[in-house]
C-alpha cells in the first residue's frame, strides 16, 4: 500500500470521526434550528445542490493545480460550515453553511477518484473500499462521541468540536507527495454506452438508499425517544456494520458479490426500521450498507471510465449522486411528512429494484 493511499485513509478516517461526531444529531438539529421535516430535507438538498456544481469545478481545477493542496482546502475547509451551522442567527445563515459544506467538502471527489483508477485499476474497489473503511472507524467512534457533548454542551459544544476535527483532518494530507497538474480531456465521453447505461443505474440507486438515511435517525428518536447518547451509539453500531461490510469486500473482491450483499444489507436495514425497539438496533447494525454507497455505487461504474476522461466521468457520476441525493433527500421529507411507514416501505423495494438492474447490466457486459 502507497504512503499516498495511507495517508488518504487516515484523512478519512479522521473526517470520518469530524462527520460521526454530528450526522446522528443532524436532522434533530435542523429541526430544532429550521422546524419541520421538508426544511431538513431542503437543508440536505442545498448540500447535494452545492455538490453537483463543485465537482465540475473540481474537474477543471486538476487540470491546472496540483490535487495536494486541494485536498487539504477540501478536508481543512469544510470547517467553517459548522461554526455558521451553530452560530448563525437566521435560517438563512443555515442554508449558507450547508451550500457552502456542500461545495468546499466535495469538489475534490473526482480528483480522488481518478486517483484510484489511476494507480489501481481493476483493483479500485480495494482502493475506495479502504478508504470507506478507515472512513467508518471514525465514524465507529464520532456519533458516541457526539451524542455525549450534545448532551453535556449542547449544540454550540457540539458544532465547535465538528469545526476543529475537520481541520486537523488535512493534517495527513500534508505527507501527500508533491504533484503536478495531470491534463485530462473534460469533454463528455463518447463511444461509452457503456458508461451511460451505469450512469443510469447509479442515479436509480442513489434515490433508492438515501430516501430515508435523514429519516432513519429522526425516526428512531419520535419513536421511542431516545436521547442524544443513544442516537450516538446507534450512529456507532452502524458504523461498526459499514467496517465488517467492508473488510468483507476488500476480502472477497468481487465487485458483483459485494454489491449483491450490501444491497439486501441496506433492505434488512430499511425494512428492521419497522419492528420493535431491540429490531433498532440490528436495523442500523445492517445501515451501515448506506455508509458505504457511495464507494459501492462508484466502484460498480468505474470499470466503465475511460482513463484518458476519468476527471469528467467522475464529476458527472457523483454530479449524478449528488443530484439524486439532493432529490430523494426533499421527496423523503415531503413522504415522511406524510406517512413515515410508506416511506421505508418505498425504499427497501426501490433497493431491490436497483439490485436487478445491476445484475442487468452486468450480465451485458
Amino acid at each position: 500500500m502507497s504512503k499516498e493511499l495511507k495517508a488518504l485513509g487516515i484523512g478519512y478516517l479522521m473526517w470520518g470521526f469530524s462527520i460521526g461526531l454530528y450526522t446522528t444529531q443532524w436532522p434533530i438539529f435542523l429541526q430544532y434550528r429550521l422546524g419541520g421535516p421538508d426544511k431538513v430535507g431542503l437543508a440536505n438538498a442545498l448540500i447535494n445542490a452545492a455538490a453537483v456544481i463543485s465537482y465540475f469545478v473540481g474537474a477543471w481545477l486538476g487540470n491546472h493545480f496540483s490535487k495536494k493542496p486541494l485536498f487539504i482546502i477540501s478536508w481543512g475547509g469544510s470547517a467553517i460550515a459548522p461554526i455558521l451551522w451553530v452560530l448563525g442567527r437566521s435560517n438563512l445563515t443555515v442554508y449558507v453553511g450547508c451550500i457552502l459544506f456542500g461545495f468546499i467538502s466535495s469538489f475534490a471527489s473526482p480528483l480522488i477518484n481518478s486517483y484510484f483508477l489511476e494507480e489501481l485499476g481493476d483493483e479500485f474497489m480495494k482502493g475506495s473500499m479502504y478508504t470507506a473503511s478507515t472512513y467508518s472507524v471514525g465514524m465507529m467512534v464520532g456519533p458516541f462521541i457526539g451524542g455525549v457533548l450534545k448532551d453535556v454542551g449542547g449544540y454550540t459544544l457540539l458544532m465547535h468540536a465538528t469545526a476543529i476535527c475537520f481541520a486537523f483532518s488535512a493534517i495527513p494530507l500534508l505527507f501527500l507527495k508533491k504533484d503536478k497538474p495531470t491534463k485530462k480531456s473534460l469533454a463528455l465521453p463518447r463511444g461509452t454506452p457503456k458508461y451511460y447505461r451505469s450512469l443510469m443505474w447509479a442515479a436509480f440507486m442513489s434515490f433508492a438508499l438515501m430516501i430515508t438515511v435523514p429519516y432513519a435517525p429522526l425516526y428512531a428518536k419520535e419513536t421511542y425517544n431516545l436521547s442524544g447518547t443513544l442516537l450516538g451509539v446507534l450512529g456507532s453500531v452502524s458504523a461498526i456494520g459499514a467496517v465488517l461490510l467492508t473488510y468483507l469486500g476488500i476480502s472477497v473482491s468481487n465487485r458483483r458479490r459485494v454489491i449483491t450483499i450490501s444491497v439486501w444489507c441496506a433492505i434488512l436495514g430499511t425494512a428492521l426500521l419497522l419492528g420493535n425497539e431491540w429490531f433498532l438496533w440490528l436495523a442500523f447494525f445492517f445501515r451501515g450498507a448506506f455508509m458505504n454507497a457511495y464507494s459501492l455505487i462508484t466502484s460498480g461504474v468505474s470499470h466503465n471510465i475511460p482513463p484518458d476522461y476519468s476527471y469528467i466521468s467522475f464529476a458527472l457520476l457523483t454530479a449524478v449522486i449528488a443530484a439524486f441525493n439532493s432529490l430523494a433527500s426533499a421527496v423523503g421529507g415531503y413522504i415522511y411528512s406524510s406517512n413515515k411507514i410508506v416511506l421505508f416501505v418505498l425504499s427497501a423495494m426501490m433497493i431491490w429494484l436497483g439490485l436487478q438492474f445491476y445484475n442487468k447490466l452486468t450480465r451485458s457486459n
